[in-house]
């Protein structure tokens, strides 16, 4: 069905493209059109039927511009769905270790860091789950291109650190150990450092700190040194949730990292050592 508009819907949609809104609410249409919350409502469903809006939830559709054809190919990409959910935001978690290709597991979920409390939303069929972040440690994001639309996605370095932090949003502690495998030969260590000392958390430094020698990663001798100095005196923490894997287990120095995990949960056959690999200095222009 080809999409047509009348006068007034023309004007609406073509104020909309000229300011390039991704989104309008309700609230939006009700002000462009000087009109009531029910025929707001109204002209908000014509839209809807004609396909030059898409409803994401009650009161907030995605605009289907006119690039979009005589039809309207609404865009479907989960990404840039979930871009217009909530401000401010990136894709982190899963969702980024997927993008940055950290795991092969396929997430029947998209992970948004925002900074407030929400519930999950589900999208065209898509489960969107929001993770609150503080503000101190809302870094480590950059904008990419996906279909042509401008997303937040967590840098390499950032997503690595999600997921060691919350593994229950990237997998598992077991596909979080694959991860680290993965991202070791990729990241660039003095990105990995600085995000660390931003962030302030000696048992992220430890856990990344026991990932590593579980790989048999050798850190440049200053690389490593610098991440050892990031862990607190005295601080002793399990590797795992203590609900789920218990308390007890090896004390794996220097990290003073109880390995309350199984070895057969973090590794495959595929990831466990043969060697140790002696990793070089590695910087990235940011």
């Amino acid at each position: 069905m080809e999409r047509t508009l009348s006068r007034t819907e023309a004007s609406v949609v073509l104020d909309l493209e000229w300011r390039n809104r991704k989104t309008v609410t309700l609230a939006d249409l009700r002000e462009a059109l000087g009109a009531s919350d029910s025929y707001a409502r109204k002209f908000a469903h014509r839209l809807v039927q004609k396909g030059w809006l898409e409803r994401l939830r009650p009161g907030l559709f995605q605009l289907v511009p006119a690039d979009r054809g005589r039809t309207g190919v609404a865009d479907t990409h989960p990404l840039t769905a979930g871009a217009v959910l909530v401000d401010p935001y990136f894709f982190s978690f899963g969702a980024a270790c997927t993008h940055h290709g950290l795991t092969e597991q396929v997430f029947a979920e998209v992970y948004v860091a925002c900074r407030e409390h929400r519930r999950h939303e589900t999208i065209r069929g898509k489960r969107y789950v929001f993770v609150y972040v503080p503000k101190e440690r809302f870094f480590g994001f950059a904008e990419i291109e996906v279909l042509g639309e401008a997303v937040q996605m967590a840098t390499l370095e950032r997503a690595l650190l999600d997921a060691i932090d919350r593994p229950r949003y990237a997998g598992g502690i077991g596909e979080v150990s694959r991860i680290v495998a993965r991202a070791a030969s990729r990241v660039s260590w003095d990105a990995v450092l600085a995000l660390l000392r931003k962030w302030r958390s000696s048992a992220l430094a430890q856990r990344l700190g026991y990932f590593l020698d579980l790989h048999g990663v050798q850190l440049p001798h200053e690389t490593r040194g610098a991440l050892l100095e990031l862990v607190l005196p005295h601080s002793k923490i399990q590797l795992g949730s203590r609900r789920k894997w218990g308390t007890t287990g090896r004390l794996a120095r220097p990290w003073n990292v109880v390995e309350n995990v199984p070895r057969d949960v973090l590794l495959s056959p595929e990831t466990k050592p043969r060697r140790r690999v002696r990793l070089q200095p590695k910087t990235r222009d940011r």
